[in-house]
């Protein structure tokens, strides 16, 4: 058996544990989304404040995908071994801080999967959550049930001349901005909880977009020199588990918002 199948089998059979014992008395006692706090140096994963639950990311599979494990919190092992080699992409993985427990036994864990780049005079990283079911008996979809954009940040150089400096009043980047949070919706659902997903986006100077070429902006006011809130791509939206398509649905289409969320 491969180490990281055998960490796998090992904590889902914690979560077994855990689980049956959750259900004895009624479950986790309703949905909840927990923060998570990194266990301490040294020692992989992050839990629950109370040490009860633990996630910890598993090896990737053959297509290089990375899931959340979730284990009773004393019951954590050290993480699978890093590759002999390291892998040819600028993909970074991190434990999602937060763990939302099911009232049957299960739970919500998730992936941040972080790519970056760089370029002449700025650069750029994005982050997308991956949010993955884990049943109480600790099996992990196979899919996400949730990807959406979590993060993004960018900067572009935007002077190139002592004429470029003078016309954006020394501001010689175009910076953009992105921030996500997941929450849980009031009310009850038929299976798995309602999700709300809330955005906030921002350029700066005023007046900046990746479609148009800052230097052929007007020169910049000192009032542009603001972050300044998009509308369009800050906003609030419900999440539904849809069953036949074992994934979540967000209540409204989102806009397109890959300005801030595509390095």
């Amino acid at each position: 058996m491969m180490p990281g199948v055998l960490v796998l089998a090992l904590l889902a059979a914690e979560v077994v544990a855990g689980g049956q014992a959750a259900a004895a008395t009624g479950g986790h006692g309703g949905d909840q989304l927990l923060p998570l706090v990194p266990r301490g140096a040294g020692q992989a994963g992050s839990c629950t404040r109370n040490r009860r639950w633990c996630v910890l990311l598993d090896e990737p599979d053959e297509g290089g995908a990375v899931r959340p494990v979730v284990s009773a919190g004393g019951a954590v092992r050290a993480a699978p071994p890093p590759p002999a080699e390291e892998p040819s992409t600028e993909e970074s993985y991190a434990v999602w801080p937060a763990l939302v427990t099911l009232r049957d036994g299960g739970f919500l864990a998730g992936v941040q999967v972080r790519t970056g780049t760089s370029y002449s005079g700025g650069g750029g990283s994005a982050t997308e959550l991956r949010i993955f079911h884990v049943s109480s008996d600790g099996t992990v979809a196979a899919e996400p049930s949730l990807s959406v954009p979590l993060q993004g940040s960018l900067m572009i150089r935007a002077c190139f001349s002592e004429r470029d400096m003078q016309r954006r009043r020394g501001a010689c980047h175009d910076e953009y901005g992105f921030s996500a949070r997941i929450g849980l919706a009031p009310g009850a659902a038929a299976s798995l909880p309602i999700l709300t997903y809330t955005t906030e986006a921002w350029t700066f100077p005023r007046g900046v977009s990746r479609s148009a070429d800052s230097t052929r902006m007007p020169p910049l006011r000192p009032g542009d020199l603001v972050r300044h809130r998009d509308p369009a791509c800050s906003f609030t939206r419900r999440f539904r588990f849809n069953a036949a398509a074992a994934a979540y649905r967000p209540d409204t289409a989102l806009p397109e918002c890959s300005d801030y969320t595509v390095p």
